[in-house]
């Protein structure tokens, strides 16, 4: 468990440097002239030529997440407790419309869960205790058990570029169509004692900066990182779950994705 957290620390402050350098360096870049070298294009240059770039990447998440039970030796009771195992990854096409400015559609898949219960172990709630008709907060676990959200998702979205050299900060916004199930089951998902699923949509917020590779090539590539910010919110209501007639309604809501995202991508120029 304090591994986890520190993970999750670790997160959190790559995400907090990607800020930095998305908002605090690029004006620094903005003041310098940048030339390029050895006659190979600049990043602006590239952007005239090579309207049109697919990138492909995987990402972490940070987050918080509410679960209808959590096991009693964790120590994490309570309404909101990290994430685990949190990943994603994707494909983006982006075309500029000017040299500055660029439109891209990109396709996601995201996962994360929380342990909810320990094999041969009690796991606790208040809802448990209202499922019982208030007579224990435990519910026994043979199997250990999580709670699993997985989302897929495409978003249609603009990015305003900085270009300066081989260099290019940027940052912008999408709107988002998520198609997402969550699910108590067990680590490999062969048995499950409850799901729900559902389709929402919104915005998110991206800063990040392109590294150009090969510039006088006929297909130059960029390394990009980046981070990716904000997530729609959820409530599912899951029936007959581990008990018949027990349903948890999720009236907080969940993320669908963890709000807080750090990425690497390679992309290649058409």
């Amino acid at each position: 468990m304090h591994g986890h957290r520190k993970g999750q620390l670790l997160i959190t402050a790559i995400v907090a440097i990607t800020i930095i350098l998305c908002f605090e360096v690029t004006p620094l870049l903005a003041a310098q002239k940048i030339k390029p070298t050895n006659g190979d294009p600049d990043a602006q240059s590239l952007a005239n030529t090579h309207k049109l770039s697919l990138s492909f990447g995987g990402l972490l998440m940070s987050g918080r997440v509410t679960t209808a039970v959590l096991p009693t030796t964790l120590g994490d009771y309570g309404d909101m407790n990290p994430i685990e195992s949190p990943f994603g990854f994707g494909v983006s096409f982006d075309y500029n419309v000017t040299p500055k400015m660029r439109l891209f559609i990109d396709g996601n898949a995201y996962s994360y869960r929380k342990q909810v219960g320990v094999a041969g172990e009690n796991s606790e709630s208040f809802w448990v205790y209202e499922m019982t008709d208030y007579e224990t907060h435990y519910l026994h676990f043979d199997d250990d058990a999580f709670f699993d959200m997985r989302t897929a998702g495409f978003r249609l979205g603009v990015k305003y570029d900085l270009p300066r050299g081989n260099m290019r900060p940027w940052f912008g916004m999408g709107v988002g169509v998520y198609s997402w199930k969550a699910d108590y089951c067990t680590a490999d998902r062969t048995k499950s004692w409850g799901s729900a699923t559902g389709t929402t949509f919104g915005p998110t917020f991206l800063c990040g900066v392109d590294f150009m590779f090969a510039r006088s090539s006929r297909h130059p590539f960029m390394l990009s990182v980046y981070g990716d910010f904000a997530s729609p919110v959820v409530k599912p209501v899951i029936d007959n779950l581990f008990i018949d007639g027990w349903t948890w309604d999720n009236s907080g809501g969940n993320h669908v994705m963890g709000p807080y995202r750090f990425g690497v991508s390679l992309g290649i120029f058409q």
